[in-house]
């Protein structure tokens, strides 16, 4: 490479820097600008309908139903519909037995007429009855306190979507606190992005939305036949209809949904490019070109991490950039690490940020070489 290519190079990489770190401190800003209490619902309680798409959940499903049956919500103000999305285990045997046990809970099961989680959650759609919808994972366990505080937030600001907390669980060893660490990093620029009115990610495991607008915008939907994005590809289009203003982030303690995390690196590795494939299929300019940003800002790190080995003065660019992604990155994970209470995960952050860009680009390219499978 010669001294002329390599300019021209370091003065791309040099933008697309200043892009990173623009966005960074503007997630963090709006972070920062969360001042979101716990209020009780006022007398007039919104009617809510929880929706779960099940699909070989045995293992799980009963402690999500238990955390659903411990909300402080009034029991005949909320309904749950669960699709059983062609579960091959006990999956629908527990549900009916939790049904039988717990009569005064308003609780529907059906079978899923289509194959897929987004298919599931919209024939749960068409089944419920109530104003809000309120979604999760049947692996997922809710707070006490979800339903209502999701109740409350809409209540005071009538969002068109609300996007909840996510902390994933156990955090045991190296490779489980690195998970969290990582999702915490992504909970932070959700709720951040949203903040400032230019929202960019979102999670189906705890988000709400209201039915009559998530009705009508499904009739112009053009991703149904993508198997995965239930959560991604409905925010693009309640953002295309109803504007950024309409996405809320309820950075509530109480509203927080736990999840558990990845056994194995196989395991890890198959959501996140689960995560990344749907990517190409975004329609939202402002999704996509935060994600290619960050993208080629962690791609320039691997390229100075390599190239290091035939113009070792890449080293110091190297070392240089991993110092500057550690600064950038500090006070936002500091803010929501301290937020989920999580703060002593803070003494991995140098490891993560040391590996984080070689994970992002072998993800990213990896999903053109591997097939994607869905669960």
């Amino acid at each position: 490479m010669s001294l002329e290519t390599l300019h021209i190079i370091l003065n791309i990489i040099l933008i697309i820097t200043v892009c990173y770190i623009i966005i960074i401190v503007a997630f963090t800003i709006g972070l920062n600008n969360i001042n979101e209490r716990f209020n009780r619902c006022e007398n007039q309680l919104v009617k809510i309908s929880i929706l779960v798409a099940a699909r070989n959940e045995a293992k799980y499903i009963k402690e999500l139903l238990h955390s659903l049956k411990l909300q402080t919500y009034p029991r005949q103000h909320f309904e749950v519909i669960i699709i059983d999305d062609h579960s091959q285990d006990e999956t629908s045997l527990i549900i009916k037995s939790f049904i039988s046990e717990n009569t005064d809970m308003k609780i529907k099961l059906f079978k899923a007429e289509k194959e897929g989680k987004k298919q599931a959650i919209s024939q749960a759609l068409h089944q419920a009855k109530n104003e809000l919808i309120m979604v999760t994972d049947a692996d997922c366990i809710v707070s006490s306190d979800w339903i209502e505080s999701m109740a409350a937030h809409y209540q005071k600001k009538k969002p068109k979507i609300i996007l909840g907390p996510i902390l994933l669980s156990p955090a045991d060893n190296i490779f489980e606190k690195m998970q969290v660490l990582e999702h915490l990093s992504l909970i932070a620029a959700t709720a951040g992005s949203a903040s400032i009115g230019i929202p960019v990610m979102c999670n189906g495991a705890n988000m709400a939305y209201e039915r009559e607008a998530a009705l009508k915008i499904e009739q112009e939907r053009k991703d149904m036949n993508i198997l995965s994005g239930d959560d991604m590809f409905l925010m693009e289009q309640f953002i295309k209809y109803y504007g950024n203003k309409s996405i809320s982030f309820l950075l509530n303690r109480q509203a927080l949904v736990q999840t558990r995390t990845m056994k194995t690196i196989h395991e890890f590795f198959k959501q996140r490019r689960r995560w990344v494939s749907k990517t190409k299929a975004y329609t939202n300019i402002k999704i996509i070109l935060t994600a290619f940003i960050v993208f080629l800002f962690n791609f320039s790190i691997v390229f100075f991490f390599f190239g290091a080995f035939f113009m070792p003065i890449l080293w110091i660019f190297f070392i240089l950039f991993i110092i500057l992604k550690y600064l950038i990155d500090f006070p936002i994970l500091h803010y929501i690490t301290g937020f989920m209470n999580q703060r002593p995960l803070m003494h991995w952050m140098h490891v993560l940020e040391l590996f984080y860009p070689f994970y992002v680009v072998f993800t990213v390219i990896s999903v053109f070489f591997i097939k994607v499978r869905w669960k």
